[in-house]
This record gives C-alpha cells, sequence and structure tokens, in this order.
C-alpha cells in the first residue's frame, strides 16, 4: 500500500481552484480516471491562466478532530522493524525513503522533488529548517534491511498539525506500516495543543483514502494539481 499523503506549499507547486480540469486523449479517460475532462463544475472549460493546455490530477485535503489527551494509541510494528526518533543524523534515511516510496507514483507527475534522490534531499531539509517543523512528529522506521517507512509533519495556524509525507517503501507494504507511522505521530503529540490534522492525498490512491477514514479523517477540500508538462501527452 502506498501512502501519499501531500501538504507541501514548498515543493513549487501551488493549489489550483476546485472545479478546473483539463481534456485529455481517450486513451487517458476511464470511467474512474483522475485525469479530468476540460470543465469546471458549471459545465464550463476552465484553466488557471486561460490555458486549455494544462491537465490537472485530482487530490483530497482531508482532516482529523483531534485532541492528543483523548484516547490512547498504541502503535504496533512487525517482528524485527523498529521506531528511530528524529535527529539530523536521520535526514538523508528520510529522503531515501521518501524518494523510494514515491517516484514511480502518481505524485511525481505533479511534486518534481519526487523525482531524484538530491530532490528528496533538499525536501527534507527544506521540512526540517522550517521553524514549524515538528520533531516529535517525526519517524522513521527500520527494518532488517534499512529504513523503509518515513512521517513528517509541520505546525500551522489554529491548532493545526500537517503531515508532509507518509512513505512506505514498495517492498514492505501491506504490512501495515502506513497505519504505524500515523499512529506513532499521533502518540507524540500529548505536549501540543492541537485540535486538528490534516493532509492531503491522491484521489487514485485509494487504500491510503480508506486508512485515513478508519483514522477518522474525513475529506475537507477538494485541489487540482497541475500536471508537470514533461507527463503531458501530445
Amino acid at each position: 500500500m502506498v501512502l501519499v499523503a501531500k501538504f507541501l506549499k514548498i515543493i513549487i507547486m501551488d493549489n489550483f481552484p476546485c472545479g478546473i480540469k483539463q481534456l485529455m486523449p481517450d486513451s487517458f479517460l476511464h470511467p474512474e480516471s483522475d485525469w479530468n475532462s476540460g470543465q469546471n463544475a458549471s459545465g464550463q472549460n476552465s484553466s488557471p491562466h486561460g490555458s486549455s493546455n494544462k491537465s490537472y490530477l485530482k487530490r483530497y485535503r482531508m482532516e482529523l478532530d483531534f485532541n492528543p489527551k483523548d484516547r490512547v494509541f498504541v502503535p504496533e510494528l512487525p517482528k524485527f522493524y523498529a521506531w528511530q526518533e528524529w535527529t539530523w543524523k536521520v535526514q538523508e534515511s528520510h529522503a531515501n525513503v521518501i524518494f523510494d516510496s514515491f517516484n514511480k507514483e502518481m505524485d511525481c507527475k505533479i511534486f518534481s522533488s519526487f523525482h531524484t534522490p538530491g530532490g528528496c534531499s533538499m525536501l527534507m531539509r527544506e521540512i526540517c529548517l522550517r521553524a514549524e517543523f515538528v520533531p516529535e512528529a517525526t519517524w522513521l522506521i527500520l527494518s532488517p534491511d534499512g529504513p523503509c517507512g518515513s512521517i513528517q509533519a509541520i505546525m500551522q495556524k489554529g491548532k493545526t498539525l500537517a503531515i508532509q509525507n507518509v512513505g512506505v517503501t514498495p517492498q514492505h507494504r501491506k504490512k501495515g506500516l502506513g497505519k504505524a507511522l500515523l499512529l506513532k505521530l499521533m502518540s507524540s503529540l500529548e505536549s501540543y495543543n492541537l485540535n486538528k490534522i490534516t493532509l492531503e492525498v491522491s484521489a487514485q490512491n485509494l487504500a491510503a483514502i480508506q486508512l485515513y477514514r478508519n483514522l477518522g479523517f474525513r475529506k475537507t477540500k477538494l485541489i487540482y494539481k497541475e500536471v508537470l508538462s514533461f507527463f503531458i501527452p501530445s
């Protein structure tokens, strides 16, 4: 299972208004597709800059009403897996997990940082150098063959924690590590005065969406992110 949670305004891409959709060739259109036709909610063709030669990928913002004192979270890891708390020494390990988790996934089409290990290293540095960075909510999962899971978060206005990435490398998926990362984050926030946790996820990532729902997250906003030009068929 790929957990593709994204709430990053520091990765070049901006959020575009809801309802912006772009016509794609028939081979890219399916009944359940996340490639979208060139109509907005009112049925009119539109794009943020008056151009029709752009494509957008649908994402959801999801939120969880949260009080760290309401319940006790007990993260569980499979045998031979272990937690690693945040230190600067593991910054590159987080970056490597992010790259391995996302470089072949849908999010790679909208976030250029995921394309290279260097881009993920820069992304991780930008996250942890922010004044709003929350070290207590940043965790790495270690497996016998190396780091395999990563989660990070920053504080926002309104007592809100914004999860940045939830990544599990392909060979370690379907073991409950994504859920464990989220629970570990939640269990580490007792000293914070929070009332909300938020994240973003690609609409195509149904497994992640279901996991977030099971943990109490709900969809609060529909977002369209512009697809990078080299992913758009001519």
